[in-house]
């Protein structure tokens, strides 16, 4: 199995509730660095403490897993890095992509195609880059 982990400048929180809202996942799994026990923390200062050491969202789909970047260290996501979710529930795949589409860009419409029945393409509101597509093959 191959899993994404995302990792963000500060907002690990707020993209796990978002992700969990969009995919109709339940709560989160959140551990920030003053959750972790004191001998694991090591010299990390306090101002560490409200930042995501790691988060899980379980989807229908599998996991998405994130974490925020350590102060000092910044990321960027990338148009050369896409997440792909892929399914036969052609109902939850649209709910996705809407849910997705709230503060980012569409930058493929979900329609029908050549290789698949219901594919899209949109970037959200963190600027990561996902792809939706149906599971079952399109008639040739």
């Amino acid at each position: 199995m191959i899993e994404v982990y995302l990792n963000l400048n500060g907002q690990a929180a707020e993209a796990a509730a978002f992700y969990a809202q969009v995919f109709g996942a339940p709560d989160p799994y959140i551990l920030r660095f003053d959750e972790m026990p004191k001998e694991d923390q090591g010299d990390a200062p306090d101002s560490w403490g409200s930042l995501v050491m790691h988060a899980n969202v379980k989807t229908f789909a599998g996991d998405i897993m994130l974490g925020d970047n350590l102060p000092g260290t910044t990321t960027t996501p990338s148009a050369a890095n896409w997440i792909n979710v892929s399914h036969s529930d052609l109902k939850r795949l649209r709910q996705v992509f809407e849910g997705l589409s709230e503060g980012g860009e569409v930058l493929m419409p979900l329609e029908s195609t050549f290789f698949s029945p219901l594919y899209g393409q949109v970037k959200d509101k963190f600027g990561f880059h996902w792809m939706i597509m149906s599971d079952e093959p399109s008639e040739f």
